[in-house]
């Protein structure tokens, strides 16, 4: 695993299954984290289990909607620090409707945590990465920009609109001469609680888990390939890759939809 000694990396929305992985992988790699997120107690819980590893990790509460909370974070961790050198960004909101179901409410809460959460995280880290001489920035932009399904109507837009973010701001830095470079990861279909709480509500749940035992799988696919590929990214391993999508295979298959070629 690339060394990630002496970088400081904050983690939104630390307590998620995506967030975990994503935060006990840069510790892994050496790390100091700065974990975020709503789930305080929870929160408080894995940094305190990580500095019981011997990792470097605290934990700050953080509405990610809230450009003013960003701008307090990014200059509490370059007065603390005196540099920023990553950002994962983990916010989703995920809405099990399909497009004749939804309504433009739901579209816009859906777009507020998985498209304009992470405009606004970027928005502040970028100005504390050009002091820190540069940086890395990981949009986690889960699958349903890669898998079809019909439940997926608004959060494929968010996706799909924070893939196409990600592209024009790594082309942005990369033109002024930042030396931050911005890519997405986008996992595949893993039996998170978002998916099994959230990504098929619309099922019965005592049908929902007697589907998901007969679904094929995918040996030797956990999630701790999504935390190697955000260690990667995060890493100077990585210094000439800046908008990519990172396709990383979960191990469910099916579900209804089709998953393109990584």
């Amino acid at each position: 695993m690339a060394s990630l000694d002496y970088k400081v990396a904050i983690v939104t929305c630390c307590t998620s299954d995506f967030g975990r992985i994503a935060a006990t992988a840069l510790a892994e790699a050496g790390a100091t984290l700065l974990l975020t997120g709503m789930a305080d107690t929870e929160g408080e819980a894995l940094a305190a289990a990580l500095r019981g590893q011997g990792r470097s990790a605290s934990y700050q509460h953080l509405d990610t909607g809230d450009a003013m909370a960003w701008a307090v974070l990014a200059d509490t961790i370059m007065r603390t620090h005196g540099h920023l050198d990553i950002l994962v960004n983990n916010t989703s909101n995920c809405a099990s409707l399909t497009i004749e179901g939804a309504t433009a409410a739901q579209l816009r809460d859906v777009l507020e945590a998985g498209l304009i959460a992470p405009f606004l995280g970027m928005k502040a880290v970028i100005p504390a990465m050009r002091q820190s001489g540069g940086g890395a920035i990981i949009n986690i932009a889960a699958n349903p920009i890669a898998e079809v399904l019909p439940l997926y109507a608004l959060d494929s837009s968010a996706k799909a609109g924070l893939t196409g973010l990600t592209k024009s701001t790594a082309v942005h830095c990369s033109h002024r001469g930042y030396g931050i470079r911005v890519n997405t990861v986008h996992p595949g279909a893993h039996e998170t609680a978002l998916l099994t709480t959230n990504a098929l509500r619309s099922l019965e749940a005592e049908a929902l888990h007697p589907m998901l035992a007969t679904l094929p799988r995918r040996p030797q696919a956990p999630l701790q390939e999504l935390g190697a590929a955000i260690a990667f990214l995060a890493s100077d391993a990585a210094a000439g890759i800046t908008g990519a999508e990172i396709h990383t295979l979960g191990p469910l298959a099916g579900l209804g939809f089709t998953q393109a070629a990584p």
